[in-house]
């Protein structure tokens, strides 16, 4: 399909479990019908160099499916080539936490949203099956959403200049819903003193969901029309980069 949204996922082989057709991999086949296409390295046909074609797929990627694991975490190659690359490349990164792990150590991804949500992990809570269902197909929805907003950003027609360009000056009109997805992803425990600086209420803050709290903030900014003072906030808290983010389809 041309217009295919690849999914390249990132995993170590000691989880290859989560793989199986009776398992998250096979819980996200039917998302081939919605034009998103998942590749895994098990796709790598008997004397192909296996090293230059994953390096060609994470190229090509739109979505790194990060199955996130102690063993993944300690792997040189899925560090050091995989999430390099997918980082260097700015790919979206959709990290699940599979069994315990020192997940805060890596910055990559303690600054990220990810699921479970919170300090769970997959073997520790989802141990019943219809509430791993459930978690599955919450990971597939987003997976969903995710690759519907980069397709759209595929058929954006090009803006007018705006009279006065730069990111301080952008409307909510003029993000996109790649950015709201990158801002979410990144803004990760900073996100208590963006609110802070927006003066948000406590009592509006405690209606945010633990652990997308950047997904609140946006709605409540976009709610009130003030999308415009999130690229100045950010720049007050030292975010640079999600400025950058942001600015970056200007």
């Amino acid at each position: 399909m041309p217009d295919a949204v690849k999914v390249f996922v990132s995993y170590s082989h000691q989880d290859d479990e989560y793989l199986a057709g009776g398992s998250l991999l096979g819980f996200l086949k039917g998302l081939e019908k919605d034009g998103i296409s998942i590749w895994t390295d098990q796709e790598i046909r008997p004397g192909e160099p296996w090293d230059q074609v994953i390096k060609d797929r994470l190229r090509g990627a739109d979505i790194a499916l990060v199955l996130a694991s102690q063993g993944f975490l300690d792997s040189d190659y899925c560090q050091n080539v995989e999430i390099k690359g997918l980082l260097s490349r700015k790919t979206h990164l959709f990290p699940v936490i599979l069994s315990p792990c020192d997940w805060q150590r890596h910055e990559w991804l303690a600054n990220r949203q990810f699921l479970p949500r919170g300090d769970r992990t997959i073997e520790e809570h989802y141990q019943d099956s219809g509430k791993r269902k459930r978690l599955f197909l919450e990971i597939r929805e987003f997976l969903r959403e995710r690759a519907e907003a980069i397709r759209a950003t595929r058929h954006v027609s090009p803006e007018p200049e705006p009279s006065s360009p730069g990111p301080l000056s952008r409307g909510a009109a003029a993000y996109s819903g790649r950015d709201k997805l990158a801002f979410c992803e990144r803004l990760g425990a900073d996100w208590k003193k963006l609110a802070d600086r927006l003066d948000i209420p406590p009592a509006d803050r405690d209606r945010f969901e633990r652990g997308d709290e950047g997904r609140g903030i946006w709605a409540w900014l976009q709610n009130r029309e003030a999308l415009a003072r999130l690229a100045p906030a950010l720049s007050e808290i030292e975010r640079g980069d999600l400025v950058d983010v942001l600015d970056s389809d200007a």
